[in-house]
């Protein structure tokens, strides 16, 4: 389900709403996740660092972009009518991105770009200094906080591509646990797991995650009975990635292992319950150290966090801290996720998705709270 031209044109009209509200005339990013998502333009030449792509979006008139020329048309494809400015190959021309701002009629102009927290340039320092220079009536500010608050609430289209990106996700990874054999390695099961993210419709061009740990001696060690499977992971669907952990147990589960796993559950169950509109992130944070307490586990400290935004990137704002105080709106997705450690240094950590609702939240993935028993 490819991103479509009514989607970003709605995108753009939310930002220039809020550059209204804050008094800017443009804003420009060319960081890989706001250029995606302003553009619809997901390419790999934008990793490439010599190669800067940039987006400007004015508050009147179409958008510009400063693009590898290759690469026009298929941006034009998402935004039919943008201005573009082509170049080729390398070195990059610098003077292309003065081209475009003077075209757009913002020598002048307050324009937004990504200079704080949790921001990256998308083009070199020096030449921002010298864009200063050669256009000394422009004024650029932080478009940080706006980025941010654009990107928090999720569409409807944003909020299907996440749910079906976690369905292909989960059904990845059971036909992974499906294939396990008793011997096998956790190499060789996480290698097993991404195969079959890709196999199952996983965008291999832009990269999912695999992570995984075992109560193994080592990441080469044979996997016997008894042994557990930790496993956090996610594939990528137009370019928006799922982040789901689950633990499972080599065999047979010991009584041990099966109160550990529904002690986390209950963690999860209680920090869900505080999930609704008007509520912080730092009171999901406190509900979920409240109920790590009541199960005889340390609360949540400091910078420490049980959760966080999930979209293009998987790891977006906001956090769910004591330090982060964002208010809740629907539209907001988050990764629940607290964990813990045993005193044998077994991490237990399960994970799953949900969005905010105007009455509290809906499930975007589902079934952390069984225990997979891997048949053998």
């Amino acid at each position: 389900m490819p991103v479509t031209a009514k989607e970003i044109a709605n995108r753009i009209e939310r930002l220039r709403e809020k550059m209204r509200e804050c008094g800017l005339d443009a804003v420009m990013v060319g960081e890989k996740y706001n250029y995606w998502y302003l553009s619809g333009h997901q390419s790999r030449e934008i990793e490439k660092v010599m190669r800067p792509m940039l987006f400007i979006v004015p508050l009147e008139g179409e958008p510009l972009a400063v693009v590898y020329r290759q690469q026009g048309p298929t941006l034009a494809r998402t935004v039919p009518t943008v201005r573009l400015f082509g170049y080729e190959d390398l070195p990059f021309e610098y003077g292309l991105v003065v081209d475009a701002l003077r075209e757009g009629g913002l020598e002048h102009a307050r324009v937004g770009m990504e200079l704080g927290t949790n921001q990256r340039l998308g083009f070199p320092y020096n030449d921002l200094m010298k864009l200063l220079t050669d256009l000394p009536g422009m004024k650029i500010e932080d478009a940080g906080p706006l980025l941010d608050d654009l990107r928090l609430h999720k569409s409807q289209w944003e909020i299907e591509v996440l749910t079906t990106a976690a369905d292909m996700s989960l059904a990845a990874y059971h036909r992974a646990i499906e294939r396990f054999r008793l011997g096998m390695t956790e190499k060789e099961f996480s290698v097993s797991v991404a195969v079959e993210l890709s196999q199952g419709g996983s965008v291999f061009d832009v990269a999912g995650h695999v992570s995984t740990a075992t109560t193994a001696e080592s990441s080469s060690s044979p996997l016997a009975l008894g042994d557990t499977i930790w496993c956090d992971f996610g594939g990528t669907l137009d370019g928006y990635q799922a982040d789901i952990a689950r633990r499972a147990v080599v065999g047979e589960p010991s009584p041990e292992q099966l109160n550990e796993h529904a002690r986390v559950s209950r963690l999860v169950a209680r920090t869900l319950e505080a999930i609704r509109p008007g509520a912080r992130c730092s009171d999901i944070a406190r509900a979920c150290s409240d109920a790590m307490e009541a199960e005889g586990l340390p609360g949540i400290a400091g910078r420490k966090r049980i959760g966080h935004g999930l979209g293009l990137n998987a790891g977006e704002s906001p956090s769910l801290g004591l330090l982060d105080h964002t208010v809740l709106e629907p539209g907001v997705v988050l990764c629940v996720e607290p964990r813990y450690f045993l005193p044998s240094g077994e991490k237990v950590h399960v994970e799953d998705v949900v969005v905010v609702t105007d009455s509290g939240y809906e499930h975007i993935s589902r079934g952390l709270e069984t225990l997979v028993v891997i048949g053998v």
